[in-house]
């Protein structure tokens, strides 16, 4: 794919698709726009889209959704130098794991948040350049949380936060697999069916989509859009035990307000219970 894209003629056809919001173009009218006066050249280089990126229909040429998506992957600065991007190191909050400063920045394509005083890694995740281009430095905290809370909903809901393909879940408590987790039996790793990408979150994390969840954290006024969601010490940071074995069963026991929300989850990180009780 990458190859079919690394002419600039091919770009700018898929461009000037783009721009016309789902409009035919006829052969002449699509050449006419890209300024390209060998027919053959502009052939040749058309071609190469369709069918995967290019649809022609009796009407002309149309953008494919995989076109969309190409356009949309150079818009958002993933092929770009992200070398020019720095915002600094920024104070992200307090750590849940030993309360001392915890600090966020962005660099090489990725935000982390992690805390020098205890040298823990709390969160680290691909953000596109665009997502960050245009803000100051000041609201990158901010900016990560909401990023960060829509790809852990994205693969706990099924899907790979790259090709959007299917992912599997699964707990990795009693396996030989390192874990990126505080503690070990928190740790969840999501990998995709199609290209393989893998990715750790912490349980709690996966589980903030649940409806049992976020009406907790709704009851006890929190609102996830509103707060970073590394400050949830009762969500990612609950107390833990391992029930079963075979099957794996893992229990997290949230507390807030004075209510704990028992938890059970499977092998794939999926919750099968919960219940609400007073804390004690």
């Amino acid at each position: 794919m990458f190859g079919l894209l690394s002419n600039e003629l091919r770009l700018e056809i898929l461009q000037q698709l783009w721009e016309r919001r789902g409009e035919a173009l006829s052969f002449s009218e699509l050449q006419s726009q890209v300024a390209v006066r060998d027919s053959g050249k502009f052939n040749y280089h058309l071609n190469m889209l369709v069918p995967e990126f290019v649809r022609k229909s009796e009407a002309g040429y149309l953008l494919a959704h995989a076109g969309k998506q190409a356009i949309g992957t150079a818009v958002s600065g993933h092929f770009s130098d992200v070398s020019d991007l720095d915002l600094g190191t920024v104070s992200a909050g307090p750590c849940v794991l030993c309360e001392g400063t915890l600090e966020a920045q962005y660099r090489d394509g990725e935000v982390s948040v992690d805390c020098p005083e205890c040298g823990e890694l709390i969160a680290r995740m691909p953000v596109p350049p665009i997502t960050v281009a245009s803000i100051t430095p000041e609201r990158l905290p901010e900016v990560f949380s909401l990023h960060l809370l829509t790809l852990s909903r994205q693969l706990s809901r099924g899907f790979c936060k790259l090709c959007h393909g299917r992912v599997d879940s699964k707990l990795t408590a009693l396996s030989p697999e390192e874990s990126v987790t505080h503690h070990p039996e928190l740790n969840v790793r999501f990998e995709c069916r199609a290209c393989g990408d893998e990715t750790n979150l912490n349980a709690g994390a996966v589980t903030m989509d649940h409806p049992a969840v976020t009406s907790f954290l709704f009851d006890a006024g929190i609102d996830l859009r509103e707060t970073n969601v590394w400050t949830f010490d009762s969500i990612l940071d609950p107390e833990t035990k391992i029930v079963s074995e075979d099957p794996l069963r893992l229990r997290l026991v949230m507390e807030l307000d004075g209510a704990e929300l028992v938890l059970t989850l499977n092998e794939s990180a999926a919750v099968i219970s919960h219940e609400r009780r007073p804390s004690g």
